[in-house]
């Protein structure tokens, strides 16, 4: 199984960073990181607007999963997380546009993120594309 491990550092247009892997694939399964409200250059998007974070994670999500070969259809499990427990309607309504085919989902309130800024962060299990 290690033989099949590949991990995805470099996404275009998502920060680069050495201390962590934006993705790993196993086989045709791709596993994401946390995707959060970060620009290219790591500044927090809209750091009081549910909206605008969620808009940014699920960008970011979408680059991710390119980068190892699948993409937002193709998503099979998606998790978020959630800051601000009166943001949901507002992340929920985002994820649906970017989501339409509603793949099966978690949503955790968590008492706050890797910034105080961040609101949302979502991870997903996707399938590779053929």
């Amino acid at each position: 199984m290690a033989g099949d491990l590949s991990l995805v550092t470099e996404v275009p247009g998502v920060l680069s960073g050495t201390a962590w892997h934006w993705a790993g694939t196993v086989g045709e399964l791709v596993f994401t990181s946390g995707q959060i409200g970060w620009d290219a250059a790591g500044n927090v998007v809209g750091p009081d607007d549910p909206l605008a974070q969620t808009e940014q994670a699920f960008a970011n999500m979408a680059r991710t999963l390119e980068a190892a070969g699948s993409s937002m259809d193709r998503i099979v499990k998606i998790t978020g997380f959630i800051a601000e427990p009166g943001a949901l309607e507002q992340i929920r309504s985002v994820r649906d546009r970017w989501l339409p085919t509603r793949p099966p989902s978690t949503f955790v309130f968590v008492a706050g993120l890797v910034q105080p800024d961040l609101i949302v962060e979502f991870e997903a299990i996707a399938v590779k594309k053929p």
